[in-house]
């Protein structure tokens, strides 16, 4: 079953393992699905020849070279769709929604090294929306991991100190008072100032927020800058807000989480 597909690929960890998710994002088209009622997975093995489980390059061609050979033959399959793969200690996991389990499995028992076959059933697509996506917060860690990468590109000195800037949005100002008083009886995030809007502010067409600044001064050659991601996605979460990101300095004014 050809379709278009549209990719998004974050570091995560799986079982305590460094791991790398690829999603189709291409199924929100899809769904729901009366017949894609079922998923099938199985894993393709690669080797490692470090602690992070993940392949080196020449190995990466070789798994991406076993891959496409795999998703060509299943992919010609009626009612069957690639949802997407992991790739974490040895192995590259890989995730098909299908209505006939049987021709898919045929399929696989014709193609070399295949391993892990398991068979599910999953008309809501819970393995696909709760396990395959990113979360918010792995979004912002990934997003945050490519400025970083951005910024070494432009010649850019992480343990120089950099303004950055984080933003919240809040339905109400109840909340908003709540999520500022925590910040400021909290001792482990460093931060310059809050600013925070008196009245809701238009964030898009059609939401009214509230909306608070945080500045910070600090370097990014740490894993602060991690920390303090993660720290703000669950602290806006408990305050009923949202954690929008964080922006770094004139230079990448415009480049902000999502």
């Amino acid at each position: 079953m050809n379709m278009e597909q549209n990719w998004q690929t974050y570091r995560s960890t799986l079982n305590d393992n460094v791991a790398v998710f690829s999603a189709n994002l291409s199924l929100f088209e899809q769904f729901p699905n009366t017949k894609l009622t079922h998923v099938v997975q199985f894993s393709l093995p690669y080797e490692t020849d470090d602690a992070s489980g993940l392949p080196n390059e020449d190995e990466y061609q070789n798994l991406l070279t076993h891959t496409f050979k795999a998703l060509t033959q299943l992919s010609a399959l009626p009612d069957t769709i690639y949802a997407g793969n992991i790739m974490s200690a040895g192995k590259s996991k890989l995730y098909f929604y299908t209505h006939d389990t049987e021709a898919l499995l045929t399929v696989l028992s014709q193609i070399e090294q295949v391993d892990d076959v398991e068979i599910q059933q999953d008309a809501d697509w819970d393995l696909y929306f709760d396990f395959l996506l990113p979360s918010p917060l792995e979004m912002k860690m990934n997003a945050t991991e490519e400025i970083l990468e951005m910024l070494a590109q432009n010649n850019r000195t992480l343990s120089d100190v950099y303004l950055v800037e984080h933003r919240f949005h809040f339905e109400d100002k109840e909340h908003l008072q709540i999520f500022i008083e925590k910040m400021r009886l909290n001792d482990n995030v460093p931060f310059n100032v809050i600013k925070y809007t008196d009245e809701p502010v238009a964030v898009n067409d059609e939401e009214m927020m509230f909306m608070v600044k945080l500045e910070q001064e600090i370097t990014l050659d740490t894993q602060d800058i991690f920390k303090f991601v993660e720290q703000f996605e669950r602290l806006a979460i408990q305050c009923s807000g949202e954690y929008i990101g964080w922006e770094c300095d004139e230079l990448f004014s415009e480049k902000q989480l999502n």
